[in-house]
């Protein structure tokens, strides 16, 4: 299946890319995948602007965790609490518990969302590096070759420890978008889209066979398409 593109002028991209995912929120009952980076974090402040969520009634996943508590500076729970849930987390949030040890953290998170992920995940929204990663699945990462477990503790390139969401887990959404900005991706936006890496490389060809995925660019990340 080939990718879908939708490209905004990079001043008008938040408010453009806050509607989109607006639109598409589920309804009660639903559920939903949010991701962390600097992308999310100019989305999520806009989206009550554009069109206030009604994220009451939804299950609400997340895409990647570093191993933080959740009131760390480098939690991706903290952010999303601050710029999408206004200070409070609606009470169907599942979170990654980043202060638990990893591999018990991931094998939790597995079996919590396991119900969610069987019914088939609404909304899936995810970044992207310009090493191609998606949740914490490096290029290299073993958690790229799981066919059965729906969360990994993983090593990042940074030093930290993460826990992220696997293959069978994202690949679960009727709906995906990527959220990408930026010129310094604009190669691997190109390598993805256009190219045939295998995913061990390029992680985010992992995406390549899903028939509903759509690119979210701003300018300067889709200008070597």
């Amino acid at each position: 299946m080939s990718f879908q593109i939708e490209v905004f002028g990079t001043s008008a991209y938040p408010a453009a890319a806050a509607d989109i995912i607006a639109g598409l929120l589920p309804g009660t009952g639903g559920s939903l995948v949010l991701t962390g980076g600097t992308t999310a974090q100019k989305i999520y402040p806009v989206i009550e602007e554009v069109s206030p969520p009604s994220l009451g009634g939804l299950d609400i996943l997340f895409s990647d965790e570093r191993c933080v508590p959740p009131d760390h500076d480098e939690s991706n729970f903290k952010m999303v609490t601050e710029l999408l849930f206004g200070g409070a987390a609606p009470s169907g949030v599942h979170r990654m518990r980043g202060e638990e040890p990893p591999e018990r953290a991931a094998a939790l998170y597995s079996e919590e969302i396991a119900p969610v992920i069987e019914g088939g995940v609404d909304l899936l929204l995810l970044g992207m590096g310009a090493d191609a990663h998606v949740g914490a699945m490096f290029p290299g990462s073993p958690a790229l070759e799981e066919t059965e477990r729906l969360c990994r503790a993983v090593d990042r390139p940074d030093g930290m420890q993460g826990l992220t969401l696997t293959p069978p887990a994202m690949l679960s959404a009727k709906t995906i978008l990527l959220l990408v900005t930026g010129e310094k991706k604009a190669e691997t936006v190109a390598r993805v889209i256009q190219g045939n890496e295998p995913v061990e490389t390029c992680p985010a060809r992992l995406l390549a066979t899903h028939p509903n995925v759509t690119f979210l660019l701003d300018e300067p990340a889709a200008s070597a398409l």
